[in-house]
């Protein structure tokens, strides 16, 4: 990370954030951009207001000490020279206890505009939502207004009236000042609008009305009494705003959002009462700390270190720690804590920058209220992150909960509140009673454990992506010697074709062919078995039967206590190569299978040396080709380590947060993002795949051919719509529809492409998943969640099957099917009564017959089993499914 990169975390990110937040609410709630480009500027001159005040009172005090000196500073000019005058004027600053570079004080007003200026400039530049929105007489707020053109030449409005309100402002601001000072707003002024004047109309009224506010305030201060009119104007405005929210604006809203923004401004009228009320528990049960200046700023330093450590190192490493292969390798980022970096500075600017500035610029009142605070913050923040963590389920590429938010129980939100509140007043009691140096001692500890933590975590990190880099190694001498072609079939042989499509929702299956009426006669001769169950929600468990039948249930592995989960899953993969190329003549390509090896990152060395067995990685290999040719024009920014770098410090504040407040932080499935997309993610490395498969596959083979190739692009749940790959009336979809529509239209194409090449009747094809999405639940479920609330769709796996020779209409069969039934339809015609060379059992269809067997257990990634051998699920999570599984009665507990 480059000074730069530091310097926006630390100044500008904490800013830009306030400005995404204050945008999207406002968005929300008035549906209108150019409203919300508003919204953003005033609460952003409400948060700098004390900041105006404080700097008003330096040029105040600046401007008096100059006119008090001014007489002797002229006289020493007068008389003396050189370096005599030099000696003079030092010695008659330090006898008016003054310093010439205190002058820079009459320049803070200016100065403090600054990094807000760059974090609008560079949130509201780029904003996607500004694109193409008009606003009153602005035809496009992502473009410089142009209201008419002059000879060729474009006027733009709206820089010129900001620059008139400036002027304006600035001129009732420096009335009685000095020329120095007016000069200096004046060239601001300009200087502003010439940076402004081409910039999209949506970040020049950001400024207008900056500088609006502005004029208001410098008004404001000509006043008498300026803090009681501003209070009495303020509490009309909210009045006046919460009046017309509730009862007169008709912008779409419901009634449901417009309450709590109305009480929200009606929240700050007695501000006030507020005021009194923090200024009674300075003075009485806070007073110790008001006034011992050492403890105070020890407390509130040590405790805004360990925050910034907590929340930039310890909770992200612990995360990264959990899943590194799933971190590492991304765009540019190599090893996985180089993430840690955005975080860390992230958190250094939120808890450390800008608090400290604050503090140090204000008096004894609000350095007590802070150093309290942080306190408070950080204790809370730990019991939350510790005790409170909750249970949220899977997390995606981008950070985003997979299954979407679940709240947590009533009474685990109230014991939590109950938690904090005990801290804090404990927190008070402490300080009463003068022991505040226990706090800073235990702050300053704290900030040691977490330093220790982190050098933990990154130790196991370090260790865990060098064994990664193995893995990456042997993948490429396994594959240096591959040239283009990785699947070769054959045009008189038998091919069998197996696409392991990661999480693709049976119930989109149908919709998706109405939404393309073409891709029917693209999967001629398919036939869909939406009663198809899988006997897990998650890929580890829900993934082994489907390549190795039913041996490799849940249920059935746990039997064989003997043999280790790892090489039980290995034995999965290997069920159809190994029996087609010893016992039919085969041969077999395989890809990224899943969890090979017991890698996230599928290691598939451990099949390089079987015979006629081509096992390879193609993860990552075409997606640059793919996006040079499908990403659209304007998205090249957008990447997953962008996206990496901003969620995982939303991340910690979220699990810093209490639980009742964690829904707000990840509002509506996202962390604050406005407008974000990303296009470097693990959809185009999957996607590129099935794009490719046309360039990557030949027809030559002398052999008969199995294919088994798995791709999670189905799995990524990611946004879509910059690649041109979307039709237009699909991209307000839901993410998930969108990705699973693309991957079967690609699969459609490439039935096309053996069309072509006269391999589509000799080639069987299987399009499997391992589980179902579980966020839409199928139409069919009479009762769509079993008792715990897991849905059953997460059970409900894609099933199509294309037989050789098969050419009749796509068609739906209701026949109980599992996906584990895939060997078997593999083999059909091709091996009678195949075996299972690692157990010795036939492989058939007919297990299913007595019920499939699943577990609803959440248990996702190997080190959550406390045992090697078997998966250590809980008893009440094992179901028995028959016959058909969207009848509730066919489900059964299997221990009563």
């Amino acid at each position: 990370m480059n000074l730069s990169d530091i310097l926006y975390n630390v100044v500008l990110s904490p800013i830009t954030q306030i400005i995404e937040i204050s945008y999207r609410l406002f968005s929300k709630l008035f549906s209108n951009t150019g409203i919300a480009v508003l919204g953003v500027s005033l609460t952003v001159t409400l948060l700098c207001l004390p900041l105006y005040i404080v700097a008003e009172s330096w040029e105040e005090e600046e401007r008096n000490i100059q006119a008090r000196l001014k007489g002797g500073i002229a006289r020493i000019k007068k008389f003396f020279t050189g370096d005599e005058q030099y000696m003079i004027l030092s010695t008659y600053y330090r006898q008016n206890h003054y310093h010439p570079i205190m002058a820079l004080r009459s320049s803070f007003g200016i100065l403090i505009q600054i990094p807000f200026f760059l974090a609008a400039y560079h949130t509201l530049s780029s904003l996607p939502d500004l694109q193409g929105k008009s606003f009153l007489f602005i035809r496009d707020m992502g473009k410089p207004d142009s209201i008419f053109t002059v000879h060729g030449f474009a006027v733009n409005i709206l820089p010129i009236a900001m620059t008139i309100i400036n002027c304006i402002s600035g001129a009732i601001y420096s009335k009685g000042h000095g020329f120095r000072e007016k000069a200096q707003i004046y060239g601001m002024a300009l200087i502003f609008l010439v940076i402004l004047y081409n910039s999209p109309a949506g970040l020049v009224v950001y400024w207008t009305m900056n500088n609006l506010f502005s004029l208001v305030k410098n008004i404001f201060y000509k006043m008498k009494n300026p803090l009681k009119v501003f209070y009495l104007c303020v509490v009309t405005f909210i009045l006046v705003v919460a009046f017309y929210i509730l009862f007169v604006y008709s912008g779409g809203a419901a009634m449901s959002k417009r309450i709590p923004a109305a009480l929200f401004l009606l929240f700050w009228i007695p501000v006030p009462l507020y005021i009194k009320g923090i200024n009674t528990l300075i003075n009485r049960p806070l007073n110790a700390l008001y006034s011992e200046k050492k403890v105070r700023t020890s407390i509130f330093l040590f405790s805004a270190l360990s925050l910034t450590i907590l929340t930039g190192l310890v909770l992200p490493s612990g995360l990264i720690s959990s899943s590194v292969q799933e971190f590492s390798n991304i765009d540019s980022y190599g090893n996985p804590t180089e993430f840690l970096h955005s975080s860390f500075w992230m958190s250094f600017g939120l808890f450390i920058f800008w608090p400290t500035c604050v503090y140090f610029l204000f008096k004894e009142k609000l350095q007590t209220i802070l150093s309290f605070g942080f306190s408070a913050i950080l204790l809370c923040a730990v019991v939350n992150a510790y005790v409170f963590s909750g249970n949220y389920g899977s997390m995606d590429e981008t950070l985003r909960f997979i299954d979407g938010f679940k709240n947590p129980s009533f009474i685990f939100m109230t014991v939590n509140l109950a938690i904090i509140f005990l801290i804090t007043v404990l927190t008070v009691i402490i300080i009463k009673f003068k022991k505040a140096a226990l706090l800073s001692n235990i702050f300053m500890i704290s900030a040691s454990a977490f330093t220790v933590i982190t050098i933990i975590n990154t130790t196991k990190i370090n260790k865990a992506y060098n064994e990664f880099q193995g893995i990456m190694q042997s993948k490429q001498e396994t594959e240096k010697s591959s040239g283009t072609i990785k699947f070769s079939l054959s045009k008189n042989e038998k091919n069998v074709m197996v696409f392991m499509l990661d999480r693709f929702a049976s119930a989109y299956v149908m919709q998706i062919l109405e939404d393309k009426p073409e891709l029917k006669e693209q999967l001629t001769g398919f036939t869909f078995y939406p009663n198809c169950i899988s006997f897990n929600g998650h890929t580890l468990m829900g993934a082994p039967a489907l390549y190795g039948g039913y041996d490799y249930t849940p249920f059935e592995m746990n039997k064989r206590k003997d043999v280790k989960l790892k090489e039980k899953h290995n034995e999965a993969l290997l069920v159809m190569p190994k029996i087609l190329t010893e016992q039919a003549g085969f041969h077999a390509y395989l890809s990224d299978l899943s969890w090979a090896n017991y890698s996230y990152i599928s290691d598939m060395s451990f099949a390089k040396d079987i015979p006629e067995v081509d096992a390879m990685s193609l993860l990552g290999k075409y997606t640059a080709d793919f996006k040079a040719e499908q990403l659209l024009p304007g998205n090249e920014k957008f990447s997953l380590s962008h996206i990496m770098n901003r969620n995982l410090f939303w991340v910690s504040l979220f699990r810093e947060a209490p639980s009742p407040v964690r829904p707000v932080i990840y509002y509506k499935g996202t962390w604050w993002e406005n407008g974000i997309k990303e296009a470097g993610s693990s959809f185009a490395e999957w996607f590129s795949i099935l794009y490719s498969m046309d360039k990557i596959t030949d027809f030559t083979s002398s052999k008969p051919t199995l294919s088994v190739i798995t791709n999670e692009a189905t799995h990524s749940n990611e946004e879509i719509s910059m690649y041109g790959i979307l039709p237009e009336k699909l991209k307000g979809s839901g993410n998930a529809y969108k990705i699973d529509f693309v991957c079967l239209d690609q699969i459609g194409k490439f039935c096309n492409f053996l069309r072509e090449n006269d391999a589509y009747d000799n080639t069987r094809i299987i399009l499997v998943s391992d589980h179902g999405i579980g966020n839409r639940m199928h139409e069919r479920f009479t009762t769509p969640s079993l008792e715990s609330g897991y849905s059953k769709d997460h059970f409900n796996p894609v099933l199509l099957v294309k037989d050789f020779n098969s050419n009749s209409a796509f068609k739906v069969d209701g026949k109980f099917m599992t996906n584990a039934d895939v060997p078997s339809i593999a083999f059909t015609d091709i091996i009678e009564k195949p075996i299972n060379p690692f157990t010795g059992n036939e492989i058939s269809e007919s297990p299913k017959d007595a019920g499939a067997i699943v577990t609803e257990d959440n248990l996702f990634m190997p080190h959550q089993s406390k045992s090697k051998d078997i998966f250590t699920v809980k008893d009440s999570s094992w179901y028995t499914v028959k016959d058909d599984l969207f009848v509730d009665s066919n489900w059964s507990k299997l221990y009563q």
